[in-house]
């Protein structure tokens, strides 16, 4: 068994027991980082109209680059995409807009602040952004807190399941904000995505199943001893990466992913 605090995720190898039901399939699936600074106010107040925000013109382009990696693997047909759900994970990738929004408040003052910005403030801000870029009709969904990245690629196995979508687009993201003010590191931006169930010819390589969400609501449950120690956040992306790791490692056996008290199983193969 692996333990990363940093993220919170564990990931225990063998032989995992769950529920005598067939996994959902994994027919896609992308994970990319680099490093991306997030904005800084500018000195003068008249150049602030020409600042990217961080939202609409980083984090947004990048996680449709990765979700349409993940469906272009899934080798889904037009009426295919057109008809899949979306499930994002979240915590505080959309804080940037807020630190946007307090630190011209704060400084230069609301004349200066730019109206576009409250477009991009909530999380499911993301969500809106993949379904109207992709041309997604489904079921869109948004999930937030420490075990947002597991129980995301849970529910949207569950909403393969019941028959409310074909196929699930789950998509995450995590873009760590400065710690301070005059902290001038550059984070890492890291979006993910994956496809669940589905037709397509590419896949089959893996699935999922036995979904296990923490206690308290899933959507908002927060395990303190989950989050990184420097303050800036659970990585949500943290149990995609997981995946790509062990799909490249050709498994034979089950994997568990365990974050913020949630728990889903990976199973190998493909099952009908």
């Amino acid at each position: 068994m692996t333990d990363s605090p940093a993220t919170g995720l564990f990931v225990s190898g063998g032989s995992v027991p769950g529920p005598a039901t067939t996994h959902v399939r994994l027919a896609g699936l992308a994970v990319r980082s680099e490093p991306q600074p997030v904005p800084r106010l500018p000195r003068s107040a008249e150049e602030l109209p020409r600042m990217p925000l961080a939202v609409r013109d980083l984090l947004r382009p990048a996680l449709l680059a990765t979700a349409e990696a993940a469906v272009a693997e899934a080798g889904l047909s037009p009426d295919e995409v057109r008809n899949m759900g979306c499930v994002t994970a979240s915590d505080g990738a959309t804080a940037a807009t807020g630190t946007y929004i307090a630190q011209v408040l704060a400084g230069p003052g609301p004349r200066w602040l730019a109206p576009e910005c409250f477009l991009h403030y909530s999380p499911h801000t993301l969500t809106g952004e993949l379904c109207i870029a992709l041309r997604l009709d489904g079921c869109a969904v948004t999930l937030t807190g420490a075990a947002a990245g597991v129980d995301a690629l849970g529910y949207a196995a569950l909403m393969v399941r019941s028959g409310r979508c074909r196929s699930v687009l789950v998509a995450a993201a995590h873009w760590p904000q400065p710690a301070t003010v005059d902290d001038e590191s550059v984070p890492l931006l890291t979006t993910a995505a994956a496809i669940l169930g589905g037709g397509g010819t590419v896949g089959g390589w893996g699935g999922v199943t036995g979904w296990r969400p923490g206690g308290g609501h899933p959507a908002v449950r927060r395990d303190d001893t989950a989050s990184s120690t420097d303050g800036r956040g659970t990585d949500v992306t943290a149990p995609f990466a997981a995946l790509a790791g062990w799909r490249s490692s050709r498994p034979a056996r089950a994997m568990e992913l365990d974050c913020g008290g949630s728990r889903l199983t990976a199973v190998a193969g493909e099952r009908t």
